[in-house]
């Protein structure tokens, strides 16, 4: 006999497959972006990683997945280990009000519905210092 699922995971089932459905724009505004070797990748907000884990297989390089829920990053680490990525993505609990990188890491900052928390001219503002010359911010946001 099946166990039912709690409400609070029937919302997460739920949203997964939502954002599922949603990766062929993760997907598109990753192939406008010059192709580049291996890129170093910071995901802001990640969430359970399904765009995370996208961006891993597109760029093949490493990339780390922040977000403060941590039942989101449990399921996420799930996601990591089922997959085999374990060498190469990361879920990390860390607030973008406090994002401690040093300068100039990463290749691709990648932002899909959470700049709006920090405000998007502040976002800009700061989480530029960790683009390496030449990097990348991608930003999706309703707001």
């Amino acid at each position: 006999m099946e166990q039912k699922l709690r409400a609070d995971e029937r919302f997460l089932v739920l949203k997964d497959k939502i954002r599922k459905r949603l990766l062929k724009y993760t997907r598109k505004a990753f192939h406008m972006l010059p192709q580049m070797d291996k890129p170093r990748i910071l995901d802001i907000g990640c969430g359970s990683g399904i765009p995370t884990l996208e961006l891993a297989r597109l760029g093949q390089g490493e990339i780390i997945g922040i977000d403060i829920d941590q039942s989101a990053l449990d399921n996420f680490a799930i996601k990591i280990a089922e997959v085999g990525l374990r060498d190469r993505v990361q879920a990390l609990n860390c607030s973008l009000f406090n994002l401690d990188f040093p300068e100039g890491t990463f290749d691709i900052i990648w932002s899909e519905g959470s700049i709006y928390a920090i405000g998007f001219e502040k976002g800009l503002r700061e989480w530029k210092r960790f683009l390496k010359p030449g990097g990348y911010l991608v930003v999706h946001d309703e707001q």
